[in-house]
């Protein structure tokens, strides 16, 4: 999959706005179609109505709904999305297992070749390892 041709759907879903809205600038700009929600609630409504999400993005601390019960929740309606937290903790979280896990602060460079890795992994197999 060539990333400047990608027409991969990545959902992302981060309460800081600010975050959110660079995070979309950055994917849309790398060529993905990209969905943002502000927390789990409008991100589980967008994957009820949107039949083909490539990627689950996710802040791992939220209010309301954490970022691994979502992605609980988000596997219902797409259980082969791979899901990729983000989160300014400092290293993978238990919690987030089997999931690929990307510290903030991040490089776009960084953001974007995680992105592009959890995308390439071949269906109906461990599509996301733990990053140490």
């Amino acid at each position: 999959m060539n990333q400047s041709t990608t027409a991969a759907t990545v959902l992302v879903v981060d309460d800081n706005e600010a975050l959110l809205e660079l995070l979309d600038v950055i994917l849309c700009t790398a060529g993905y179609r990209v969905f943002t929600a502000k927390n789990g609630a409008d991100a589980l409504r967008l994957a009820r109505r949107i039949p083909n999400i490539d990627l689950l993005l996710s802040d791992l601390d939220m209010p309301g709904m954490r970022g691994d019960e979502l992605a609980t929740r988000f596997s219902h309606y797409h259980p082969q999305t791979p899901i990729l937290f983000v989160s300014s903790s400092d290293g993978p979280i238990e919690s987030t297992q089997p999931f690929e896990f990307l510290s903030k602060p991040f490089s776009i460079t960084d953001l974007r070749a995680r992105v592009r890795s959890a995308l390439q992994m071949p269906m109906g197999s461990a599509r996301i390892s733990q990053v140490a």
